[in-house]
């Protein structure tokens, strides 16, 4: 049997040899002559080219005479002479002469005037080319190269020598490369595509005009000759085949395969089959062991290979380092810019990993954005410490996906072998918990694991995972407080604060529970549930005679969806609430992060109407440059700033500060922590529009407030009748 199948490969390759060598002979003779019909291009582009380019430094051997007249150029008769030579014909730009190598005559002088003066000697760039003119004594074509005053061209330099043999100076020629490869048509071919470039690059950079991807198609190349230079001529196909594919030899293919294809069909069959049946198994194998997107071990393969390398330590007696990563902010922009940019992204990580690794060093992927290395050629606990900060170096640098430039940061925990925990499973949830503390104090943190720090940890999870059983469970709600107009005394704004009422610890603080939402992403929920919430209760309000302004507090994470903007303005419609009745407050440090797609939303919302207002203004980074940049209308003052005023001078004069720069950007400016009458006095004189604060009342659930609302509005009108 095996003979057989034998004699059938070798007369099915025999008929696919004998096909192929028809295919191919044809192919030949069809490259030959395409090529014969690109040596003609090229030939006939070369011979414009270098046509062209002695037409216009010809002009300065011709000026050579008028440039050394009497020793010293007759500006009006040069002027004259060059009038003539800038023609459409030509691709002269400008000329300029330097008796001594100092330009003192440029012509014309229009958009010129800035090389006036201009010593070679100082400009480094071109004073090389200089120095090759002077050698050669003739003309030397360089660059393109950049200009003083702007843009780039080819410069034609002649060193000019007088009688007896002294040099005089430079005159340089000044070529509109652009227009002279436009005119002659170096891009217009419809069938061929022409890249220029020098053969050696003392005279300036090696590329000249065209696309240097030309060199990949199996170009065909000429020399074009220039004054003192080589360039080169390079020109292929434009869709960079110098032949067409082989779908006209079908039929040729096509006799040959079916005369193979009857005689290995059968035994065809069989092979197809148990190499399917192989290559499953290998699937299913692989996958219950890597990583699909980056070929690491996932979460249960790498635990095999920990406790591999954990026997194999506590047989040798040393230690492992388990060194935990995650992405900062990866969850962000895989909603900004997509999963595929997402993948790309971890791809592109996995690389500096690996690259920054020994061979023996164990790399795995156990989460989304969590990776995990295993190291074991170590001194110090320091020596652990350096190298994960190292590698959260690598991975720092920005990163260019899919045409977006990508900052990416990471954390680290760190967990020790046999210190920590004595198995595989341990030992990770101990790196786990040291990565959680690392994240917990800001982006490129590294920790170490300790007792402590277990328990910290699992508390901050435990209230991460009530937080969002409380969203279900509808344990939160929202209160209103009071925002009242300086001028008229009137009720006319409020702030929405969640509150969450915890069925055993009681009332939390949000001051406990935003901080953890804001590192775990449950504050995208958390700022949803408060949206739908306000939306609801303001239109109770205006059913019971209330039409006030509710701000709400908004995390910079909601803001990195791209839609953020359109979906908030779609549910205030649907809820029929004018835009210019919601106030959406952000932090300053939103601010600093300039991003593209949180600008545009905010652009969106205040264009639909929605106010916008900088929280706590004055505690951040904010600059009038910021205030100016984005579009909001109204700054919070931080409630710390007011806390000793009137008493206090420097407070005092700071929150007159604040004021006086809301005043002067037009936009109306809110104090909190307003808490006794000299405070609205205060505030009143020195023309704060709004005010916010215990003085006025505290946050209220939505029947109390409306209440509330009704009579001192109405305390506030009857005391004017």
């Amino acid at each position: 049997m095996v003979r057989d199948f034998c004699g059938l490969v070798f007369i099915a390759a025999a008929l696919l040899y004998s096909v192929f060598a028809i295919i191919d002979n044809e192919r030949l003779r069809e490259l030959e002559t395409q090529k014969r019909r690109g040596i003609e291009q090229i030939s006939a582009m070369r011979a414009t080219i270098e046509h062209r380019i002695q037409a216009n430094t010809l002009v300065l051997k011709a000026l050579k005479p008028e440039i050394l007249w009497q020793d010293t150029p007759d500006r009006l008769r040069l002027q004259r002479v060059l009038d003539e030579f800038l023609t459409p014909e030509l691709d002269i730009s400008h000329l300029a002469l330097a008796p001594g190598l100092k330009v003192s005559f440029v012509y014309p002088i229009e958009n010129n005037q800035r090389i006036l003066g201009l010593d070679y000697r100082t400009v480094a760039a071109q004073y090389h080319e200089v120095l090759l003119a002077i050698a050669s004594q003739d003309v030397v074509l360089s660059g393109p190269v950049d200009l003083v005053q702007g843009g780039t061209a080819l410069i034609a330099r002649l060193p000019i020598f007088q009688q007896e043999g002294q040099l005089w100076g430079l005159a340089s020629l000044v070529i509109d490369h652009e227009k002279l490869f436009h005119e002659i048509g170096f891009y217009r071919n419809p069938d061929y595509l022409f890249y220029l470039s020098r053969k050696n690059d003392q005279n300036g950079g090696k590329a000249i005009i065209g696309e240097p991807s030309v060199l990949d198609y199996d170009p065909i190349i000429v020399d074009v000759q220039v004054p003192n230079d080589v360039w080169q001529l390079a020109v292929a196909p434009r869709d960079g085949y110098w032949i067409k594919q082989q779908h006209e030899y079908w039929v040729h293919w096509l006799i040959g395969i079916s005369l193979i294809s009857l005689i290995v069909w059968a035994f065809a069959v069989l092979i197809l089959t148990q190499h399917r049946l192989r290559k499953a198994v290998y699937t299913i194998s692989y996958q219950s062991r890597f990583d699909p997107l980056t070929d690491l071990p996932n979460r249960y393969y790498f635990h095999l290979q920990l406790e591999e390398e954990i026997a194999a330590a506590k047989e040798d007696d040393y230690e492992l380092a388990v060194i935990m990563f995650d992405l900062d902010h990866l969850r962000d922009i895989n909603d900004a810019l997509g999963h595929e940019t997402g993948d790309a992204l971890l791809e592109h990580v996995v690389e500096r990993l690996q690259n920054s690794l020994h061979e023996h060093d164990l790399l795995g992927r156990i989460g989304g954005d969590e990776f995990v290395v295993v190291l074991s050629d170590f001194e110090h606990t320091s020596d652990i410490e350096k190298q994960a900060r190292v590698l959260i170096s690598d991975i720092m640098n920005t990163a260019d996906i899919a045409q977006n430039h990508i900052n990416i940061t990471a954390s680290a925990g760190i967990a020790l072998y046999p210190r920590d925990a004595a198995d595989a499973e341990h030992i990770v949830k101990c790196a786990e918990l040291a990565l959680y503390a690392a994240k917990s104090s800001g982006s490129m943190s590294v920790a170490f694991y300790d007792e402590r720090l277990r328990q910290t940890t699992e508390q901050h999870i435990l209230l991460h995972h009530e937080m969002i059983n409380a969203l279900d469970a509808q344990q939160f709600h929202v209160e209103y407080q009071p925002v009242i107009e300086t001028e008229t005394g009137l009720l006319t704004r409020c702030e929405a604060l969640i509150r969450w009422d915890h069925p055993e610890r009681g009332t939390i603080s949000p001051g406990e529970f935003i901080p953890i939402a804001e590192k775990t992403g449950a504050i995208i929920w958390i700022g949803e549930f408060v949206m739908r919430q306000v939306i609801q209760d303001w239109q109770v309000m205006r059913g019971r005679g209330i039409d006030v302004t509710v701000a709400v507090n908004r995390s910079p994470r909601e803001f990195n969806d791209k839609h953020a903007a359109k979906n908030w303005l779609l549910a205030l419609e649907d809820a029929n609430m004018p835009p210019d009745r919601l106030m959406l407050e952000i932090t300053e440090s939103m601010l600093m992060r300039n991003k593209d797609g949180q600008l545009a939303n905010l652009r969106q919302l205040r264009d639909a109407g929605v106010h916008l207002a900088i929280d706590d203004f004055g505690t951040g980074y904010s600059s009038l440059n910021y205030l100016r940049s984005y579009p909001i209308d109204v700054i919070k003052i931080d409630r710390g700033f007011l806390s000793n005023v009137p008493e206090n001078n420097t407070q005092t004069a700071l929150v007159e500060v604040l004021i006086r720069i809301a005043h002067t950007l037009d936009m109306q400016v809110v104090a909190e922590g307003v808490e006794h009458a000299e405070q609205v006095d205060f505030l009143f004189e020195k023309g704060c529009h709004y005010q916010q604060g215990f003085y006025y009342g505290r946050s209220m659930k939505l029947d109390h407030f409306i209440k509330f609302t009704k009579k001192h509005n109405a305390e506030v009108l009857a005391k004017r009748d």
